[in-house]
């Protein structure tokens, strides 16, 4: 049994220096203490990130030595998908054996997307491109679940702006659909964007802003619950609203946003709700 329970997919998304990578990481490595508090792995792809946060390196290599940077650094080789198929596989197999990590982040699905349409070898049929990451981000999720790795699985990705629809002196041009009731939701180009949030039991997007409270100054905020014009997802929402939670978190780490998860769970009171 992880330290984290039950085990649950998250997506994190927003915008550059909103805090994702940090917070996803702060899972397994108090970055502020600088020390280790689960078994934890980050497996990052492309120019992914953030050396202030002073990550380990064996959460950065498997046991075996094998590093979790996926990269094709010249964009003329598709290796780092070879490499990511042969990851997950072997943490699947560890957890089946009842060797799972306790959590392990994947950090960024947005930059994912962008190596796979800059290395992949269709000639330019886009068609077959977009065909081909509709495929694989499918064959991600199923690999990466927490049912398969029994374990916390946390992602990130960059935000995106809904498509609108467009009209040109010649043609028009479609935008997302219209029973989208949100303007901003996690970045992902072709069709799988609008399949991606169905496959986390958590989609929270952050953001740093001004507070004014108690003083004027910088934060990090994590949205539990949706209040704005962007897509939310929590499973637990029913739980954090009668525990009567804050809808936003600031400078949160992952252990005290579990930890109050956790104590809106136990609250829950469902005799509350009214016939």
């Amino acid at each position: 049994m992880g330290i984290y329970t039950p085990n649950a997919s998250t997506l994190l998304y927003g915008g550059p220096g909103a805090g994702k990578t940090a917070l996803a990481v702060s899972s397994f490595w108090d970055w502020r203490r600088r020390k280790s508090i689960a078994n934890g792995k980050i497996i990052t792809f492309g120019a992914e990130d953030n050396p202030a946060l002073a990550i380990p390196e064996e959460c950065r290599h498997t046991d075996k030595g094998t590093s979790l940077r996926l990269i094709s650094p010249m964009l003329d080789d598709t290796q780092f998908l070879e490499q990511f198929d042969l990851i997950t596989r072997r943490l699947i197999l560890d957890a089946q054996e009842g060797n799972h990590l306790d959590v392990l982040v994947i950090d960024g699905l947005s930059e994912f997307d962008l190596l796979f349409e800059e290395t992949y070898g269709g000639g330019g049929d886009n068609f077959a491109k977009w065909s081909g990451l509709l495929s694989q981000m499918f064959s991600m999720m199923m690999r990466t679940s927490h049912t398969s790795l029994g374990c916390q699985v946390i992602m990130t990705a960059r935000v995106m702006e809904k498509k609108k629809a467009q009209q040109t002196t010649r043609s028009s041009i479609g935008g997302d659909p219209s029973y989208m009731d949100f303007d901003f939701y996690p970045s992902m180009r072709g069709s799988f964007r609008l399949h991606m949030p169905h496959y986390f039991n958590m989609v929270l997007y952050m953001q740093e802003k001004k507070v004014y409270v108690p003083d004027e100054k910088h934060v990090k905020v994590l949205n539990v619950v949706r209040n704005g014009e962007y897509y939310s997802k929590n499973v637990w929402q029913h739980e954090w609203e009668q525990a009567e939670l804050p809808t936003e978190l600031h400078n949160v780490m992952w252990p005290e946003l579990w930890e109050q998860l956790t104590t809106a769970h136990k609250l829950y009171d469902p005799t509350k709700i009214e016939a």
